[in-house]
């Protein structure tokens, strides 16, 4: 599926905008569900009011996420951890939602919302640093590369260029990909 426009302004992916809210919301809302539990909480309610702001803003990141999403080419290798990513963010979603009228039951819903959500952060980021989807130099890069694909030289580069950032991220960071 073709959309007329990608969710993109002015060169800034619109999901990557907006997915901060409810990285930061949910877990937020746990604490305040979590506080608001001591028996001296000055603010019994701010869980509920958090939970609320955490349900809206992961609504929106998930549905321009899942528009993002349907922009993906089929044979992209960006395709099949961004679908888990969608659905593990999705379900994260869904468990804010449902904490909304939970009221004793919305600490174990934000409990697993907060869980779920960083593990779909971290494969957003996994997205981004290891397959540039919504990268623009990463995109520009994939373009070339498929436009010289027949040319062994440019082959050899690239392939040169993958070794040198495989052996920095071997060497020279903390804990290496897998």
């Amino acid at each position: 599926m073709d959309l007329p426009r990608h969710p993109v302004v002015h060169g800034h992916p619109v999901h990557a905008i907006l997915s901060d809210g409810p990285v930061i919301l949910i877990p937020a809302a746990l604490a305040a569900e979590l506080w608001g539990q001591w028996p001296s909480a000055s603010a019994p309610h701010l869980g509920a009011v958090v939970t609320a702001g955490a349900a809206a803003a992961g609504v929106a990141a998930a549905t321009v996420g899942w528009l993002d999403w349907l922009t993906i080419p089929a044979g992209h290798p960006a395709r099949r951890p961004a679908t888990i990513h969608g659905l593990i963010n999705t379900a994260a979603v869904v468990a804010v939602a449902a904490a909304l009228p939970a009221g004793r039951r919305r600490l174990p819903l934000l409990a697993a919302a907060t869980t779920t959500i960083l593990v779909g952060a971290w494969i957003g980021g996994d997205l981004v640093f290891r397959h540039g989807w919504r990268v623009q130099p990463a995109e520009e890069i994939e373009i070339v590369e498929a436009l010289l694909q027949d040319d062994p030289a440019a082959t050899a580069a690239f392939a040169d260029a993958r070794r040198e950032v495989a052996e920095f991220e071997r060497e020279k960071t903390f804990l290496p990909p897998g």
